[in-house]
């Protein structure tokens, strides 16, 4: 038995509510000489796998041959947004370790010059227990950075 062919197909939602498929590797020259793109459609986003799959077995004229991924196409400005948020989600771990470290270091220099942990508490408006958590936790190489 072959393995089935891997073909990758975008999908995007037009308008109109429908979606929109293309598998750019299935091609065919147009009378004009324009080459012809592979192009679907599904009405909902779960028909979208189907209905690709149906297009490349209709353009290779083999239904067991082919395997298709598809991948969901959003406007730039929306995949904008989201890389956006992602750097910024990235960021705030990176800050949120380092203010872990900072913290770390401040209770252990107060513990140092003799400050009771329940001053040290005090000091920094966080319970005791707090105070003993930071006190003895041991800080990671990336939160070091």
């Amino acid at each position: 038995m072959t393995e089935a062919r891997r073909i990758r197909a975008h999908a995007y939602r037009d308008d109109d509510g429908w979606w929109t498929i293309k598998i750019p590797e299935l091609t065919s020259p147009g009378p004009n000489g324009r080459t012809i793109v592979a192009t679907g459609a599904a009405t909902t986003y779960r028909g979208i796998d189907k209905a690709a799959h149906d297009l490349a077995a209709a353009w290779l004229d083999d239904d067991s041959a082919v395997a298709v991924d598809v991948e969901v196409d959003v406007p730039d400005e929306i995949a904008k947004l989201w890389r956006d948020g992602k750097e910024a989600e990235e960021t705030s771990r990176a800050a949120q370790a380092r203010a872990v470290v900072l913290r770390r270091s401040a209770v252990r220099a107060l513990r140092a010059r003799g400050y009771p942990a329940e001053a040290a508490a005090a000091a920094f408006g966080v319970s005791r227990q707090r105070i003993g958590q930071l006190e003895k936790s041991e800080p990671t190489e990336k939160a070091a950075s």
